[in-house]
């Protein structure tokens, strides 16, 4: 990988990404409000906004069609590190059991933690972001379908260094001059199951040369980005949320080796202070009922 890290925002809705899960692409609109509120809680103002993908359609004979529709509620948050792990409180109210236990092992070994959380859980979590003073920014990702969910986490500083434990045990690394320090998020909505959301969460490291190449995808031959790309597949996380739950991610105890996957991605430094950073991550699907009736519910609230 060579050259220098560039912006990414400007170009990732042109990245290609994990087709077979129909992943989509993102747009950001930072929220007025910074503070740590529900992950949920920007869902109902959905009802006037009918900008986002959609993802499936059923329309019965004769009958009103439905057009299910998905967005991304991103909080950010960033905890101070003290003599005590607050982010550790945050985990007793999030569940680390769907992901099987040799991926939950490895993913601890490299400083990564990842589990779901429900509506419920959300008053403890809160609780303990206000007392420890977590710095904190909610974002809206929109989807637009052909292309992953994107967020941007950091850039390589000066030719870094990342290590991980690889499935048979071995310690490996990889130095990277530059690039973007990205997580993604393919999905699949279930609107039959009332409304889960399937997720793959993969971690990489992504680099734009500065060039454009061509590249022939759904038959369509286009001028793409081209990208240097370190996937961590093997860290890869499938798990499902239903309604009303949401997605945490951060570092686990391991991720004191700054060295490891964890520390790079999730670990910042500013002035004296160390901070861990927490994602709460919730896909919200949602319907609209025929473009005639001007209606937009709330998926799960009919």
């Amino acid at each position: 990988m060579k050259g220098h890290a560039v912006p990414y925002r400007s170009v990732l809705v042109l990245i290609g990404g994990f087709m077979a899960w129909g992943c989509t692409s993102w747009s950001l609109r930072p929220a007025r409000d910074r503070s740590p509120r529900s992950p949920h809680e920007v869902a109902a103002r959905r009802a006037d906004s009918p900008r986002s993908a959609t993802v499936n359609r059923a329309a019965g004979p004769g009958g009103p069609s439905d057009v299910v529709n998905l967005a991304f509620d991103l909080l950010r948050t960033e905890l101070p590190v003290e003599s005590i792990r607050h982010s550790k409180k945050v985990w007793n109210h999030v569940d680390e059991l769907r992901i099987d236990s040799a991926l939950s092992g490895r993913l601890a070994r490299n400083g990564l933690r990842i589990g779901a959380a429900s509506v419920d859980a959300w008053p403890a979590i809160r609780t303990i972001l206000d007392s420890c003073g977590a710095r904190a920014h909610r974002e809206q990702l929109l989807p637009q379908t052909g292309l992953p969910v994107v967020v941007e986490l950091g850039t390589i500083e000066s030719s870094e260094s990342i290590f991980c434990y690889a499935p048979d045990g071995r310690l490996v690394g990889q130095t990277f001059p530059a690039g973007g320090k990205l997580i993604t998020f393919g999905y699949r909505v279930h609107p039959e199951l009332g409304g889960y959301v399937d997720l793959k969460v993969s971690l990489e490291v992504r680099h734009d040369r500065g060039v454009m190449t061509w590249e022939r995808r759904d038959g369509i031959i286009r001028q793409v980005p081209a990208l240097d790309r370190r996937v961590f597949e093997d860290l890869s996380v499938l798990l499902s949320l239903k309604a009303g739950e949401f997605l945490v991610i951060g570092p686990s105890k391991e991720a004191d080796n700054e060295y490891l996957l964890g520390s790079r991605f999730f670990m910042r430094q500013r002035g004296d202070i160390r901070y861990e950073v927490l994602l709460l991550v919730t896909p919200s699907p949602y319907r609209t009922r025929t473009a005639e009736s001007g209606v937009w519910q709330n998926f799960g609230n009919d």
